[in-house]
């Protein structure tokens, strides 16, 4: 299996909206206009305003096949995060935070999510950021499966928080952080 990561590009975006549209996606994914056009505004190098304007969107493509969809932004300090992520977070480097998301159907339960957010990882570190030190990712209370491939990806979980702001306002999402 040969996976490998590129930055969201105009060929990816009929891609990306048809798995943000997908049941699977929809209910743990931001599926709002914002975020769609933050995307967008990524892909064409426009100025963003989703969250802090930071994000970077990624397409992991598996044998040339694109099958999942990535998220990250470097946290800040001066940022508005909550105690447990200013806890967690890298004390000599950068600190990213991640989204993932296998979009293509046919690619679910197939034992890729674990071995592929790994990858990740490395690759943002070994091509992106050697800086990158910390990596969070913080799936919703009600996504057990999430947790599960996280922690077989070498996350662990290290508390709760309530989200504050975003599509899912309320909620309840751990926070899960990997150390390299």
């Amino acid at each position: 299996m040969n996976i490998h990561f590129e930055k969201a590009s105009l060929k990816h975006k009929d891609t990306i909206f048809s798995w943000l549209a997908e049941p699977h996606m929809m209910e743990f994914w931001d599926n709002s206009q914002e975020h769609k056009d933050d995307i967008l505004n990524f892909i064409h190098k426009r100025k963003q305003h989703y969250f802090y304007g930071t994000t970077m969107y990624w397409v992991g493509l598996t044998d040339g096949e694109p099958f999942c969809f990535l998220l990250s932004d470097i946290l800040q300090e001066n940022q508005d995060l909550s105690a447990i992520h200013r806890n967690y977070m890298s004390k000599s480097g950068h600190t990213i935070s991640l989204d993932f998301g296998i979009g293509n159907k046919n690619h679910l339960g197939k034992g890729l999510a674990a071995p592929t957010l790994a990858a990740f990882v490395n690759f943002y570190h070994n091509q992106i950021d050697p800086l990158a030190d910390t990596f969070f990712i913080d799936p919703d209370e009600n996504n057990p499966r999430a947790k599960h491939v996280y922690t077989k990806a070498g996350f662990e979980q290290v508390g709760e928080f309530d989200v504050q702001d975003g599509v899912f306002k309320g909620s309840v999402s751990y926070l899960m952080v990997k150390k390299i």
